[in-house]
C-alpha cells in the first residue's frame, strides 16, 4: 500500500487512458480483465471525450476516500468473498490548462477561477461512475438549475464548484430509488439548516420498519417508500398520480420546476419503473404561437385568454443514474436519451413526488386557481387586455425580499412597503406579462401577486398578501386589503434556478 497520494495533471483527451493506467495497476491488479476493460474505456470515453468540453484539463488522484462509497463497502462490499478495493479515483476538472505549481503558492484564485467540480471512478467491475458534482458549462449545457457551491480540498486548495450531486446505481447497495434520495439529501442539507445529507445505509435504516424482505442487495424501492423516506427525514411530501391529475399534471411539474425546487419522476413502462430527479430547464423556450395552449378566464365578463409560462417550457433538466449529468428530456418523450429499441425509450412519467417543507400547505394546483380568482375580481383584481402570460412559482420570503431590495428599477417607497410586510417563510407568486416577451431580458412585469403558502382555507381570499398593477397596488394590513398609492413600476422576473 502506497503511503502518498498519487496524481497526475492530463488534458481531457489523455484522462481516459490516465485513468485505464490506473485500474490496470491498482484496480484490477494484473488479474484477467479482458471481459471488463473494454465497457470501461467505453464508458469513460463517451463520458469525457465525447460529452465534456476538448479545452478541460483534469487532475487525477488516488487514493481517495469517498463518503459515498465507504459507506457501500463497509455495509456490503466489504462482506462478500471477492475482495473489493475500499479507495477511490478522484477526477478534478478546471477550465484550461493547470500545472502542479498553482497548488504550491499561497493564492488560489486562479485555480478557483478555473475549477468545474469532481467526479469519483469507484473500484468496480460495473457502474464505475460514483459521485460527482460538476458545473453544467463542463458539458455545455445551457440550462438553468437548482444548484450549490460544493467545496473539496485538492492537493490543499480549498476549492468550490457549483452544481447538482450526481451519482451512477451500483446495482446492489443503491438502485435509482437509492440515488435519487442520497442526491435531493445533498442537494437540501446543503442549501438549507433545516436538513442534513445522508448515506445509503441510513436511507436503508430508515426504510427497515417498512421492508417485508432483505435489503441487500437492493431491488428498489417503490414510489411510497420514497416518499416515506423524504417524509422522515424532514420534508412535507406530496405525492401527484398522472391518471388523477390528467389535464395538469405536466404544468404541475413545470411550477414546482419554476419555483427551484428538485422533483422526483416516476417513470414507468409495462414491465419496467424507474426513478429519477428533474433539477431545471434549459434556458431556450418554446416561441409563443398559433400552436401555443391557451387557457381562458373571465375578467370583468369577457372572456380572455392567457398562456401560462410553464407551457412554453422546452426541456427538463434531469440527474438520471443511467444517464450522464444534466441531461435534457422532453416531458412527453422521457426516453429519448435511451438508446434506439430498448424499453427504456418508452418511459412516461407516471408520479411526481414533491419534497416539500412541512408547513407549506398550498399545493401548485390550487395556488393557480386562487390567482386567477384574485386576478379576475373586481375589487382585487385588474382589467387585463386578451392574452397575457402568467408565470406561478413558490420561493421563500426572505429569499423574494432580497430580489426586491436589489432592484434598482423599483421606487423606493414601492420597495420599503413590500420588504416591511410581514410574510410566511414560504409563499406563491404570479407574475404577468405581455405575450412574446423575454423576460430573462429586464422585461418589467405587469402585475405581481403574492399569497400565503401556509394557508390551507381554499375557499377565502386570505392566502392574499399583495397584489400590485399597473394603476395601484394592493396590500394585506391587520387582516384589512389597503388600496396604495403606488403602482407597480421596475418589477423584474425572480427566480431560484441559477
Amino acid at each position: 500500500m502506497t503511503n502518498f497520494i498519487d496524481f497526475e495533471i492530463a488534458p481531457i483527451e489523455e484522462t481516459t487512458e490516465a485513468i485505464l493506467d490506473l485500474f490496470d495497476k491498482i484496480i484490477f491488479n494484473d488479474e484477467a480483465k479482458e471481459s471488463y476493460i473494454i465497457d470501461i474505456e467505453n464508458n469513460l470515453s463517451t463520458f469525457l471525450n465525447v460529452e465534456m468540453r476538448d479545452d478541460l484539463y483534469c487532475l487525477i488522484e488516488y487514493p481517495y476516500v469517498d463518503k459515498l462509497y465507504r459507506d457501500s463497502f463497509y455495509n456490503y462490499f466489504s462482506s462478500k468473498h471477492y475482495s473489493y478495493k475500499r479507495d477511490t479515483i478522484r477526477v478534478s476538472i478546471y477550465n484550461g490548462e493547470i500545472q502542479p505549481k498553482d497548488f504550491l503558492n499561497n493564492k488560489h484564485d486562479n485555480l478557483q477561477k478555473r475549477y468545474l467540480g469532481n467526479f469519483i471512478i469507484r473500484p468496480l467491475k460495473s457502474s464505475i461512475f460514483g459521485r460527482a458534482h460538476i458545473n453544467p458549462s463542463v458539458l455545455n449545457k445551457d440550462c438553468l438549475i437548482c444548484s450549490f457551491d460544493s467545496t473539496s480540498m485538492i492537493l490543499g486548495s480549498k476549492l468550490s464548484a457549483k452544481g447538482f450531486p450526481h451519482c451512477s446505481q451500483d446495482s446492489e447497495t443503491i438502485t435509482c430509488a437509492e440515488t435519487t434520495i442520497w442526491s435531493l439529501m445533498e442537494y437540501f442539507g446543503n442549501r438549507y439548516a433545516e436538513y442534513k445529507p445522508t448515506l445509503p445505509s441510513r436511507i436503508i435504516s430508515t426504510l427497515k420498519s417498512l421492508s417485508f424482505q432483505r435489503q441487500l442487495p437492493s431491488n428498489g424501492l417503490t414510489i411510497n417508500q420514497i416518499s416515506y423516506a423524504l417524509k422522515e427525514f424532514g420534508f412535507g411530501t406530496r405525492i401527484y398520480a398522472r391518471k388523477v391529475y390528467p389535464n395538469d399534471f405536466e404544468n404541475i411539474i413545470y411550477h414546482y420546476i419554476e419555483s427551484g425546487i428538485p422533483i422526483v419522476l416516476g417513470l414507468d413502462t409495462e414491465n419496467l419503473g424507474h426513478a429519477t430527479i428533474a433539477i431545471g430547464r434549459n434556458v431556450k423556450r418554446k416561441e409563443i404561437d398559433s400552436n401555443t395552449p391557451r387557457e381562458k378566464i373571465t375578467i370583468d365578463g369577457k372572456e380572455m385568454s392567457y398562456v401560462d409560462f410553464a407551457s412554453t417550457i422546452d426541456k427538463l433538466i434531469i440527474q438520471d443514474d443511467n444517464l450522464s449529468p444534466y441531461a435534457e428530456l422532453s416531458i412527453d418523450n422521457v426516453g429519448e436519451s435511451y438508446e434506439e429499441g430498448s424499453e427504456e425509450k418508452d418511459y412516461v412519467v407516471e408520479f411526481l413526488i414533491v419534497p416539500l417543507y412541512p408547513k407549506i400547505y398550498l399545493e401548485a394546483k390550487v395556488a393557480k386557481e386562487l390567482i386567477l380568482q384574485f386576478i379576475s375580481d373586481q375589487s382585487l383584481g385588474f382589467k387585463f387586455t386578451d392574452e397575457f402570460v402568467l408565470r406561478l412559482f413558490l420561493a421563500s420570503s426572505r429569499s423574494f425580499k432580497s430580489h426586491i431590495s436589489k432592484l434598482d428599477s423599483m421606487p423606493e417607497d414601492l420597495k420599503l412597503e413590500i420588504l416591511t410586510t410581514r410574510m410566511p417563510k414560504f409563499i406563491w407568486c404570479a407574475e404577468t406579462y405581455p405575450v412574446n416577451t423575454d423576460i430573462n431580458n429586464g422585461i418589467c412585469a405587469e402585475s405581481l401577486l403574492v399569497l400565503d403558502a401556509t394557508e390551507a382555507n381554499h375557499g377565502t381570499i386570505d392566502s392574499l398578501i399583495f397584489a400590485g398593477y399597473k394603476d395601484r397596488c394592493i396590500l394585506l394590513n391587520d387582516n384589512k386589503f389597503v388600496t396604495l398609492a403606488q403602482k407597480l413600476i421596475g418589477y423584474r422576473h425572480y427566480t431560484n434556478l441559477i
